[in-house]
Parts: C-alpha cells; structure tokens; sequence
C-alpha cells in the first residue's frame, strides 16, 4: 500500500480559532483533515486544509479564507471525469445557502454561466485539489443524505415540492420541466458515465429526461428520496 504523504496532517487536530468556529456552527467533534501534495510543485495550495468534523466541514486557506459548511444545509455538486478508463479530474463543489460555491478537488464542473444559475450560485472560488477526493467526496455526500433525508421526506410528505437541480419531487413523484412520472412507475433509478437516468432501459415511459450528475445537487439525496418513495426500488 503507498505511504500516506499527508498522515502527518490528518492526525492534527485544528487550530483553536477552526475549533471554535467548528464549536459556533454547530459540527461537533473533528474526525480529520485533508491537505494537497506538499512538494514544492503544490507551494501555492499546500496550506490549504479540509477539516472534518461530525456535523459539517471547514476548508480554510493561508491568506484567511474560511468557509464553514453544515451538512444539514449545504448543497453538494459532484463531478468525476475518466480517461481510458483511469481517474481525470474528481472535485465537489459545496454550495452554502446563501449561493456562495467552493470548488475544491482535481478539475471542475463545465458549469455554464446559465447552468450555475439554475443552481442558484451567486459566487464562486476555486479551491484547493485536496488528495483523496473520491474519499471525502463520497464522505460528503454520505454525510449530506444522513442529515438531510428525513427533513426532506418530511416535507414532501406535508406537501411541498423539493428541488434537485433540474428535478422536481413532491408526493406524487419526480418531474422536470418536460415530463413527469409517478411513484408507482418508477422501476428504474440509474447513474452511467456520469449520467443520472429514470427508467433507462424503458422505451415507453413519461420519466423525466437524463441529466448530467453534475447539474444536480445532492444527488445521493436524490436518490435516496427516490428509493424511499418508489415501491419499486426499495433497498
């Protein structure tokens, strides 16, 4: 197995002012940080720092940047791309309620300016590329659907219509600006090549159109939501 260039990093626990600004919004205890490549190649991004915490996330930077974020209230963009079949590019983007967007990663999501606005991003910062982003980015999004999906069945159940980038969901079913189909005709939820598809493999069937993974927010919440309404994609 390679040797962990960052080990060293992940065991420190942050600094007092990160601690209490993790301690003022509510993260509870940390559990790790994340660092970039530390060679001199990386000097510009090698302060930068990922700290996990049980509630949420803060990345900060050398020159006092700082952005805290809650997994009960932040939205997740995630984008992977491959090349013959190896990892290109993998990055999140995590969106606060106020728009504010944070790339963090290797790459980032070919957003159209049209495109983050539908997202409702109203800022944008390209951070640092964080070793490791297939795991704190499969982490996030676990993370996000743990703190979010019983508020969210919640209020789909009280009659309101929650939104996932292009996709709509209230308690008839899952929509787009197109079409619609109801639980009950939902057999088939799929993600390939970085494609999000309802009833794929059906010819005939008014489900709403694929999109691209990175056009919808949340998407392991989504899907989530999806599996708990839908009779037939329980599990």
């Amino acid at each position: 197995m390679a040797k962990d260039e960052i080990e060293h990093i992940r065991k420190e626990r942050p600094p007092a002012p990160i601690a209490a600004l993790a301690a003022r919004s509510g993260l509870d205890d940390w559990i790790d940080t994340f660092a970039t490549k530390q060679g001199f190649a990386w000097r510009k991004w090698r302060d930068w720092r990922l700290h996990f915490f049980k509630g949420g996330l803060i990345v900060t930077a050398p020159d006092g940047y700082t952005a805290a974020y809650d997994y009960g209230t932040v939205r997740v963009v995630q984008y992977r791309r491959t090349i013959n079949g190896g990892a290109a590019e993998a990055c999140s983007t995590l969106i606060d309620p106020a728009g504010s967007a944070l790339n963090i990663g290797f790459g980032r999501p070919p957003l159209l300016k049209s495109e983050k606005t539908a997202l409702g991003i109203t800022s944008w910062v390209n951070g640092a590329g964080f070793l490791y982003p297939y795991l704190w980015g499969d982490h996030i999004q676990e993370c996000v659907t743990r703190a979010q999906l019983a508020g969210t069945l919640t209020r789909i159940q009280q009659g309101e219509r929650v939104g996932f980038g292009p996709y709509t969901v209230d308690r008839q079913g899952v929509s787009d600006k197109k079409y619609s189909v109801p639980w009950s005709d939902l057999t088939e939820l799929d993600v390939h090549t970085g494609t999000l598809m309802f009833n794929g493999s059906r010819r005939r069937s008014t489900a709403p159109q694929m999109s691209k993974v990175y056009l919808v927010p949340n998407l392991d919440l989504l899907m989530a939501v999806c599996r708990h309404l839908s009779p037939h994609l329980k599990g």
